[in-house]
């Protein structure tokens, strides 16, 4: 089965950003997971929470609202902080993906490119600068041999878009 990881920076990038892409590609048989690297609680709309603790559990509960109606098969949200994305330690938020690209063995891996997208957004450029240099180094013994060590192996995605 052809698989596809898509990485994104907040709760509803996965499905306003990539959905379309998501949904039909899942519907040609290929199995589909998401990342996110936070729970987007820099939101300026807040809905009915009270604090950031409130409003992430909202957004996680949104964005598996939207994994569940796009028939993603493999979803979840990182701890990352939202809207600072470009101040996170870059080894640790690489190691990170470099494991679950490792663990889900992806063909393909989508994300954005490093302007940020349609909104240019700085924390979708730094998701999309984190998933590439993942997808590179996933393949690599040198990069998180730390991971090898605990039984994962090195895995080279054929194409990031």
């Amino acid at each position: 089965m052809l698989k596809l990881l898509c990485v994104t920076a907040h709760p509803d990038d996965e499905a306003g950003a990539f959905g379309g892409t998501l949904l039909l590609y899942q519907q040609r048989g290929v199995e589909t997971s998401v990342i996110c690297l936070t729970a987007g609680t820099a939101a300026r709309n807040r809905g009915t929470a009270r604090n950031d603790e409130e409003l992430a559990a909202l957004r996680r509960g949104e964005f598996e609202a939207s994994c569940k109606l796009l028939n993603v098969t493999h979803y979840g949200v990182l701890n990352y902080p939202d809207s600072k994305l470009d101040r996170t330690e870059l080894y640790q938020v690489v190691g990170d993906l470099v494991h679950r690209v490792r663990l889900l063995r992806p063909h393909v891996v989508l994300t954005f490119g490093p302007d940020g997208g349609l909104t240019g957004h700085l924390d979708h450029a730094m998701a999309g600068i984190f998933a590439t240099m993942a997808f590179e180094w996933a393949g690599r013994t040198d990069r998180y041999p730390e991971q090898l060590q605990q039984g994962l192996t090195p895995h080279r995605a054929q194409k990031l878009y």
